[in-house]
């Protein structure tokens, strides 16, 4: 049995349930609430041969609804019994399975994000103030989950402890060697990303510093760092607007597809958009967004190509979306070339190419079956 799509006008559902039973394709309806005193009436399939030809049937019904062709007798009450000869449940009792009420990944994640928000702000407390902080260049919470630690971070690790070097101290108060020595370590290369050695290279300057080695700690076993430099956070704003977009669009997709779904997607755009980020502008980036834009372009394909699965997201919050998205791309395009004419550094501190990437990868995960709605029901996955 498979859902193939949700009305809300009873009148509409009745005309094509009695359709596709004059087309011989066997049908069962469950009425449910929406939480907001309205019913909706889900169309189920009960044969998966026939699951093809009333999808079609079904679309062609939504996109033009008074085609007098779908006019077939609507023989069928909201009180009768189902197909199968059973009386309708009870309201309650039939709606229960076919609503899921929590959403324990999203809160999971929001938890999470959050614990590791607080954990970095302790961790950041005493590296606050105007002296090496430019030294400490990392909590061990940042060390551990950002997507690369390059060796240069290792090597003023150890030049710190070598040297006993406190946060109280001041550079300038350090002795010459130690100077010295410290400036030596910043030109340790790295790998830096595409966009700075493309910079580089059009501005006939040495690439060198950054060229080094990629992947550094993932080809080290530390496979985690592939998805969590998406749930650390350094700014209250930044993780308050991720959480907000997390919660607005996590929620939904969830309460449809259910936690191994939601996790898979998750975790897709969440690897995904990590990755062409390090790419494009190096290891030192961190935040939700690229998730959270893999989240709204799933769900707008999802609105596309499969809009019975109703969900509740208004199209002007994916406007605002690309909008943001579009700016910070003409921002980023115009501050690359104002740098190549003229050294200036302008560029925002915003990762877009984890935005683009992220929802790029989310909309391509809304086109497959796989991931439709599909409320639990005794012979539906669980």
């Amino acid at each position: 049995m498979r859902l193939i799509g949700t009305l809300i006008n009873e009148n509409e559902a009745l005309r094509i349930i009695s359709y596709l039973k004059e087309k011989g394709i066997e049908t069962h309806r469950d009425q449910i609430g929406d939480g907001k005193g309205q019913f909706l009436h889900q169309i189920w399939v009960m044969e998966e041969d026939q699951i093809a030809d009333a999808t079609r049937y079904f679309q062609q019904f939504i996109q033009t609804p008074s085609d007098p062709e779908f006019d077939a007798p609507a023989r069928i009450s909201l009180r009768e019994v189902s197909d199968d000869d059973e009386p309708l449940q009870d309201e309650e009792e039939k709606r229960e399975p076919l609503r899921r009420t929590t959403t324990p990944l999203t809160a999971f994640l929001l938890f999470l994000c959050s614990l590791i928000f607080f954990l970095n702000y302790v961790e950041e407390l005493p590296m606050r103030e105007e002296n090496l902080s430019s030294l400490f260049l990392f909590t061990p919470v940042q060390a551990l989950l950002l997507y690369d630690l390059p060796e240069q971070v290792e090597k003023i690790e150890s030049f710190v402890e070598k040297h006993s070097v406190t946060p109280d101290q001041k550079i300038e108060n350090l002795a010459p060697e130690v100077t010295a020595e410290l400036e030596q370590l910043e030109k340790t290369p790295y790998f830096r990303g595409v966009f700075d050695w493309l910079l580089l290279k059009l501005k006939g300057e040495d690439t060198s510093l950054v060229e080094g080695p990629m992947f550094l700690k993932i080809r080290q076993g530390e496979i985690w760092r592939l998805f969590t430099p998406a749930i650390l956070h350094t700014q209250f704003l930044h993780i308050l607007f991720n959480m907000i977009w997390l919660w607005v669009l996590g929620k939904p997709i969830e309460q449809r597809i259910g936690i191994r779904k939601t996790f898979v997607l998750t975790l897709a755009t969440g690897i995904g958009s990590n990755t062409l980020q390090y790419l494009a502008g190096g290891p030192f980036f961190l935040g939700y967004s690229g998730v959270v834009m893999g989240l709204a372009g799933f769900i707008w394909v999802r609105e596309k190509k499969f809009p019975w699965e109703g969900y509740p997201i208004n199209r002007s919050v994916f406007l605002f979306l690309i909008l943001f998205v579009t700016a910070i791309f003409c921002l980023s395009f115009f501050a690359f070339f104002l740098e190549l004419w003229t050294g200036a550094k302008v560029a925002p501190g915003i990762a877009n190419s984890a935005h683009i990437v992220g929802g790029g990868i989310g909309a391509w995960l809304g086109r497959y079956s796989w991931f439709s709605w599909r409320p639990k029901t005794p012979t539906s996955e669980k």
